[in-house]
């Protein structure tokens, strides 16, 4: 009975490698979110372990394993029954779709003329759905690796138009080692709203308890109030 109590109460928190939001530094995943995630976490008390997996996944693990934490995922109207939600652990921001400078044909006034180029991004994100629910299925070029893989076929013309939240697209450019002005913002597509999430069969004990955590730090004032 006892290991049976443990083992519902231990967390499987996973995540992807997303700068600055979170990733691994010799082993230990740091980032942005982490921090905040973590924070909730000790002071819930709750027993876990931080993995670190590509984006599709941690996305599929989240929706059919047991006790399951994932984060940074953006709350959006395609996932809103996917997943028990949580709290934001991050202000809101913004994704848009961004090309290579000196690409002048590639031109972008309304959303509609995305639908004559190629668009890349990660399979099961946010702009993945962002773009699937609006009938754009036929012009995504989903990478299920990494983000940095999207600007490398960005940068060898693979595709015409990148989706980044706007935060990690500066980050994705120092890993590649390329000039910031050598890319050129085109188009705002759409708020971001960073939360965690629940996988649906996680236990309630464990979800109520990682609230009240969560909410008694921001009414000490120790975590941000979110917008």
């Amino acid at each position: 009975m006892q290991a049976s109590v443990l083992a519902d109460e231990f967390l499987h928190v996973i995540t992807e490698d997303w700068k600055p939001y979170n990733y691994a530094d010799n082993g230990v995943v740091k980032g942005e979110s982490t921090v905040n995630v973590e924070k909730v976490l000790k002071r819930a008390g709750i027993e876990y372990k931080i993995s670190l997996y590509p984006w599709s996944r941690v996305y599929k693990m989240a929706l059919n394993n047991k006790n399951t934490l994932i984060y940074t995922i953006i709350r959006m109207p395609a996932r809103e029954g996917q997943f028990i939600w949580s709290r934001p652990i991050l202000d809101t921001e913004f994704s848009s779709l961004y090309r290579l400078k000196d690409r002048k044909d590639v031109q972008m006034s309304h959303l509609e003329m995305a639908r004559k180029y190629k668009i890349g991004v990660i399979k099961d994100s946010m702009n993945y759905y962002y773009f699937q629910k609006r009938g754009f299925a036929d012009v995504l070029v989903p990478v299920s690796t990494n983000h940095t893989q999207n600007l490398l076929d960005l940068l060898q013309g693979n595709i015409d138009l990148m989706a980044s939240s706007d935060k990690h697209f500066s980050y994705a450019i120092q890993a590649v080692g390329v000039q910031p002005d050598v890319f050129e913002k085109v188009f705002p597509l759409f708020e971001i709203h960073p939360y965690m999430a629940f996988s649906h069969n996680t236990s309630p004990v464990i979800i109520d308890k990682i609230n009240r955590a969560y909410d008694e730090l921001v009414e000490e004032e120790l975590l941000k109030r979110f917008d």
